[in-house]
């Protein structure tokens, strides 16, 4: 079928079709196992407990105070960036093999490709709920709440719309170019390191060899949304009106990107397949 043939792709209007696939990713991924969604937290906390015993007991990495004016705790700390990190590495790395699985199906019946895709971050976004609850009750048992946890589900409606558009437009470039998936995977482990999840950004140098690199640190929307996130739930501060703008354009260019990328080479993707 021609690209002018394609029925014109809305997001709400195939959310059935959405929360199917997600339904399927959640069904099928603990399927068969004892623990079951047991498995689904068992990643996260061994992560947790080895960065934790590195970086906390073993290095005597500091963490900042808690917003309550108490003295801060690592392994809080540490979580509060590890548990959007990895709803963002989950979620590119299922997703980008995501068509190509699905290509058979693809190939039978048209529907939009954006689908698989957007089901795959639901599923994904189900379990990060779980962590950010578990987040939120060690927060509690440490006395460290206030009003500003009020502004996470403005926070978390940006961060997901941002993940999900660079997921979406790398799941479809994947399929025409199949060496991407391998790229991603080495960029995902660096990114890693050059976010500030492990260490503190302030951390890192104002000035090395002449760069700014602190400054760049910060530019990058990674670092931004780990860092707003602990000022909201962490130190109980609201973030500057400047973050909040840059991280509102970081997700409007991401957004930008995957229509453009769904336009131009995802209408058509089970041919590519």
């Amino acid at each position: 079928m021609s690209t002018a043939a394609r029925p014109r792709a809305s997001i709400w209007a195939y959310r059935s079709l959405i929360w199917n696939f997600a339904q399927r990713d959640l069904k099928s991924r603990f399927k068969g196992t004892a623990l079951g969604w047991a498995w689904s937290l068992m990643a996260p906390l061994a992560t947790l407990l080895t960065y934790s015993l590195v970086f906390g007991a073993f290095f005597h990495s500091p963490a900042p105070g808690f917003g309550n004016g108490r003295p801060g705790f690592f392994p809080v700390w540490l979580l509060a960036g590890l548990v959007p990190w990895t709803f963002f590495l989950v979620t590119i790395s299922i997703s980008m093999p995501t068509l190509l699985s699905n290509g058979s199906l693809l190939q039978k019946v048209y529907f939009p490709s954006f689908a698989p895709i957007l089901g795959a971050a639901v599923a994904i976004l189900v379990q990060t709920l779980i962590e950010f609850s578990i987040l939120a009750v060690v927060l509690i048992l440490f006395g460290n709440y206030g009003w500003t946890w009020l502004l996470f589900p403005f926070w978390l409606a940006i961060f997901v719309a941002f993940v999900t558009s660079i997921a979406l437009s790398l799941a479809i470039m994947n399929v025409h170019i199949r060496d991407l998936a391998h790229l991603t995977n080495v960029a995902l482990q660096l990114l890693f390191f050059l976010t500030p999840i492990i260490y503190q950004i302030t951390l890192v140098p104002a000035d090395w060899h002449g760069i700014p690199l602190q400054s760049i640190y910060r530019l990058s929307p990674l670092t931004q949304f780990v860092e707003s996130l602990r000022q909201l739930a962490y130190d109980l501060q609201v973030p500057s009106l400047a973050t909040w703008l840059q991280l509102l354009a970081w997700t409007a260019a991401a957004i930008s990107l995957a229509f453009f990328v769904y336009r131009r080479y995802g209408l058509d993707i089970g041919e590519a397949i």
